[in-house]
């Protein structure tokens, strides 16, 4: 069975006058039809990044390099017209933000039905039919009513619900969600998740579910990429990243979430920041915030190393006699 979404070997470069400024380095990962798979890592750690090199939205001083496949087909050799053909239609993303991804000066009704119209060729009155279902659908009261409103006129849950409304518009097969809950309060947080996952039950979707919640990825997930400074430093399933975490990041990520089952006053935090693209360390990325880095981790950059059928990690701790 083909993959849905075959990403290999993708470095995403910035170019600036005299400077090119590698972020995503060597990232390499698959959806599955069907399939969740969740990208997590701190601020700075490259997630929207690979999500907008695979919607290709970087603008023109970007250098994309390596191979972005969708349905087997090559993303990064298709021209821009090819490419809009796709986006919207066969991949859709929800943004970060719906505030700014929503045109202020557009009706819903408008900015759900274009893509009906652009793609799927329905007339006027078809579309505004189809934009009222979908609305429905995700759950929004009065769906006659809000297609006439403006982005400013909602609220936060609102507007989300209207951009899941427009990225299902066309039944992609792949959805790509960047911090689709971040800023919404807990209710309405569980409703979009509960949504998502319909969408994904009823309609086969593939999900690259972009997010800093560890609570989001274990509500949705089959698989976990875990992200450090434009690297993947693990993968693994769901179940296991949380039972048996191997790469000290990961291991740190979990540590500071806060736990009904322990009774502790403080959440254990990672110590430093992400490195700046500029003063990349020599070895390991993580090394100098790693409570557990070797001397080789800050003289040598290690491999993703594939632990075992599902689980790969990317450490001297594992697997590397030269570590030892």
């Amino acid at each position: 069975m083909t993959a849905m979404l075959q990403i290999s070997d993708l470095r995403t470069s910035f170019l600036q006058a005299k400077e090119k400024l590698t972020v995503i380095e060597g990232v390499s990962l698959t959806v599955e039809p069907g399939e969740t798979v969740g990208v997590v890592g701190e601020s700075g750690c490259g997630k929207s990044v690979t999500s907008l090199s695979v919607m290709q939205l970087l603008g023109r001083n970007v250098q994309l390099e390596g191979s972005i496949r969708f349905q087997g087909k090559e993303l990064l050799s298709l021209t821009d017209k090819q490419m809009e053909a796709i986006r919207g239609n066969q991949i859709a993303m929800i943004f970060q933000e719906p505030m700014t991804s929503l045109n202020p000066l557009h009706t819903i009704g408008k900015q759900i039905g274009e893509p009906l119209r652009r793609h799927l060729g329905l007339n006027r009155q078809q579309a505004k039919e189809r934009t009222i279902q979908l609305l429905k659908e995700v759950g929004i009261p009065r769906a006659e009513e809000i297609i006439n409103d403006y982005p400013h006129q909602l609220s936060g849950g609102m507007r989300q619900r209207v951009m899941i409304a427009m990225a299902m518009a066309c039944t992609p097969k792949l959805l790509i969600a960047d911090e689709p809950t971040t800023a919404l309060d807990v209710t309405i947080q569980a409703q979009i998740l509960e949504l998502m996952k319909k969408v994904r039950d009823e309609h086969g979707t593939s999900i690259l579910l972009i997010t800093h919640d560890l609570g989001v990825v274990a509500e949705m997930c089959h698989r976990v990429i875990v992200m450090y400074a434009g690297q993947i430093v693990e993968e693994a399933d769901v179940k296991q990243l949380f039972d048996e975490p191997k790469h000290p990041y990961t291991r740190g990520l979990l540590g500071s979430m806060p736990s009904l089952n322990t009774n502790q006053e403080r959440l254990d935090a990672i110590p430093g920041a992400v490195p700046l693209l500029q003063e990349m360390p020599a070895g390991c990325r993580f090394a100098p915030r790693c409570p557990e880095a070797m001397e080789i981790c800050r003289n040598k950059n290690p491999e993703l190393l594939t632990i075992s059928d599902t689980q790969k990690c990317r450490c001297w701790l594992y697997g590397e006699e030269e570590a030892q």
